[in-house]
């Protein structure tokens, strides 16, 4: 799931939505690239420059998208299923490039289209992944994003920064204080519910030796996630409200004075946001890698962020092109990096100086990209996601053993478009 960038202040104006085709400005005759993108705090700036490093050769303009994501992928799956040729560039979760592409909603890219973010030797391991489908890239990735455990250095001590869950509960309870965890019947659950079989030593779906995929799920290693779950929801380590909390419920309440909370799973946001409200408190964060299942093996964090995606039906398809390679530039990308705190997703800015100065938390970042775990890679995602919230919420009801079995059919009936979800 992307991070919001909630911390910053600057709004950006809200256009109509088009009714009709990009066409050109009535001006001038310049191409106008309409890019659907939820409302990120940078966007303002980086649009600015591509559009004055344009010349004339198009104008970029946003066309904001709701801030739930769910809400964001039913108005773009209404309008591409429609062929709405208003639809230049595409800002879309990286999970939901791979439905896209199969769909034919957005068109792959040929090899040396990309200038920037083309290929793995330019782009992090984890970040490239997720543009890929059946042996195309249908996306370019923009940023990233991938979860850390943020600690109160204050209440921690002198104690070890815990490494495995079953570390972290310990120390919770021995603290009698709170982890900030999302909970809620949202994609975030899936985002936890996935990074935890993917850490134990499976995944929700694998290869199925035929070109398309199928339901995975080893009983052992996911019986072990679902009981850190299932630990986490019946500790009073929990949020007091984890069935509805989410992602800016956790951080408002890290970042209170009198959180009670020592422990934190969330997005790098969470840093510029303390850093910009209480620059003192800021000196109180830690972070450190997110938590493992298996002490001996390392955890595959959640994967999040950006890929562009270039509309099937748009009329401007070399405009939005060349939009998308100077928003994958060094500067663009520093931009993200700096006045939202989501991470470059360029390997020549993986020690940046003024991103790690905004973020210096970067090293520890740039190595959980390149091992993150990305969710389901299946034109079906959203079904899946669907039935992992259906099961799994809230979590104080998992029950290890019967909630696999559970998840398990009802993963299967979906993936095979048999469950109404």
């Amino acid at each position: 799931m992307r991070a919001r960038t909630a911390l910053v202040t600057a709004v950006l104006s809200v256009l109509p939505l088009a009714a009709c085709g990009g066409g050109s400005d009535e001006a001038g005759g310049v191409p106008t690239v309409n890019w659907y993108i939820g409302n990120e705090g940078w966007l303002d700036q980086v649009i600015e420059d591509c559009n004055a490093k344009a010349n004339g050769a198009y104008q970029l303009v946003a066309e904001s998208l709701p801030t739930n994501p769910d809400q964001q992928r039913e108005q773009l799956v209404r309008r591409l299923a429609a062929r709405d040729d208003s639809i230049d560039l595409i800002g879309m979760d990286v999970v939901w490039t791979s439905e896209f592409g199969q769909a034919g909603w957005v068109t792959p890219f040929e090899d040396g289209e990309l200038k920037n973010v083309g290929s793995d030797d330019q782009v992090l391991q984890g970040p490239f992944d997720s543009a890929q489908y059946d042996g195309k890239q249908y996306g370019a990735p923009l940023n990233s994003n991938t979860r850390l455990l943020w600690y109160r250095k204050s209440v921690l001590g002198d104690r070890p920064v815990p490494a495995t869950w079953d570390q972290l509960l310990d120390t919770a309870d021995q603290l009698d204080t709170r982890i900030q965890q999302t909970g809620k019947r949202a994609e975030s659950l899936m985002v936890f519910f996935n990074a935890l079989v993917e850490s134990a030593g499976t995944s929700i779906v694998e290869p199925d030796g035929e070109g398309g995929t199928e339901i995975a799920l080893a009983e052992e290693e996911t019986v072990k996630a679902l009981s850190i779950m299932q630990r986490l929801a019946e500790s009073s380590a929990a949020p007091v409200a984890l069935s509805n909390s989410g992602e800016d419920d956790n951080r408002l309440a890290f970042q209170a004075a009198d959180s009670g909370s020592a422990f934190m799973i969330n997005w790098p946001y969470v840093y510029p946001s303390v850093l910009e409200a209480d620059p003192e408190l800021a000196k109180d964060y830690g972070w450190a890698p997110y938590p493992r299942v298996d002490p001996s093996r390392p955890a595959a964090a959640p994967l999040g962020g950006y890929n562009l995606g270039i509309g099937a039906y748009t009329n401007n398809r070399a405009a939005a092109l060349a939009a998308i390679n100077c928003l994958t530039e060094p500067e663009q990308q520093r931009t993200i990096a700096t006045v939202g705190g989501q991470p470059s997703v360029l390997r020549s800015l993986a020690e940046d100086p003024a991103i790690q100065e905004v973020l210096p938390f970067l090293p520890l970042m740039t190595e959980q990209l390149e091992t993150a775990a990305p969710r389901p890679v299946t034109p079906s995602y959203n079904d899946l996601s669907l039935a992992v919230r259906q099961v799994l919420h809230p979590m104080r009801d998992i029950e290890p053993e019967s909630s696999y079995e559970a998840l398990r059919d009802l993963l299967v009936r979906a993936l095979n478009s048999q469950a109404v979800l």
